[in-house]
């Protein structure tokens, strides 16, 4: 299946070679927006970068806390792909980590995955887009990304496409696999759980919480919902669970929360 249009655009960009080894699959449905402007660079660019910390996971995957949420940073032969950004203001603090982590390589971020449309994962999307980088999300977060609608100054460079996707979506980067599902409403009604399936690593965003699970309702979460949602994630080849906050977590965790959030319903019925 050839890329959606928003993204044939911007690989169009790039050289020849570096166009051959994006291969995107799936249901994507591309968004013809433009943002303007770039992040705003922390008032205390060092007290910002001190506040953020990136850990080793697994060989070529790495942890960035701090700055409003996790982020997760995945190496390949052309460039990154990273899992959720920060909450405004975190940008620069947030390459600065990128750049330490790749800095052998010095590769740029390719494509940035939400795993929902909360503001921690996507306020610094402008930043990330004015740097050609493509956006991929479901659609119903998709729809409601800060984005602005407005063309780009002649001669200013395009902003990387904004994507959605149904249920599914299947990327390829330099050799790195992704796979990306959506299994209905549960904490909203556009999660995102992302699998990196050769490192068996899953990243499940706010799917995951430690404290009470509670839905957002305004929009589209259901905690029944929810429950479906993790019996469908724990059908995954995974070992460990990257959360949309918090430290890394194993299959044990999940199951103990989907049990959680199942008591929780016996209790309100």
């Amino acid at each position: 299946m050839r890329p959606p249009s928003g993204l044939r655009a911007c690989l169009g960009r790039a050289t020849p070679w570096l166009a051959s080894a994006f291969m995107l699959a799936g249901n994507g449905v591309a968004a013809q927006t433009a943002a303007s402007g770039s992040g705003t660079a922390s008032a205390s660019a060092s007290a910002a970068d001190a506040a953020l910390e990136a850990q080793w996971v697994k060989t070529g995957l790495y942890l960035i806390t701090g700055g409003g949420g996790n982020s997760l940073l995945r190496l390949s032969a052309v460039g990154s792909i990273l899992v959720d950004g920060k909450q405004a203001g975190q940008h620069r603090a947030l390459m600065s980590q990128v750049r330490r982590i790749s800095r052998l390589s010095d590769l740029p971020i390719r494509v940035l995955v939400v795993t929902d449309h909360h503001a921690h994962h996507t306020a610094d999307l402008a930043p990330f887009r004015a740097a050609g980088v493509a956006v991929l999300a479901q659609e119903n977060a998709r729809q409601r990304l800060p984005i602005a609608a407005e063309t780009p100054a002649s001669g200013s460079k395009v902003p990387g496409p904004v994507i959605g996707f149904e249920r599914d979506y299947k990327l390829r980067i330099g050799g790195v696999a992704v796979d990306l599902f959506h299994f209905g409403s549960g904490h909203t009604d556009n999660d995102t759980v992302v699998l990196f399936p050769d490192l068996k690593v899953v990243a499940v965003g706010d799917l995951f919480t430690t404290g009470t699970p509670l839905p957002d309702v305004a929009s589209g979460g259901s905690l029944a919902g929810w429950s479906s949602v993790l019996e469908q994630v724990l059908k995954l080849d995974f070992e460990l669970v990257v959360p949309g906050n918090g430290p890394i977590v194993g299959r044990a965790e999940l199951m103990s929360l989907k049990s959680r959030i199942d008591e929780l319903i016996a209790r309100s019925r």
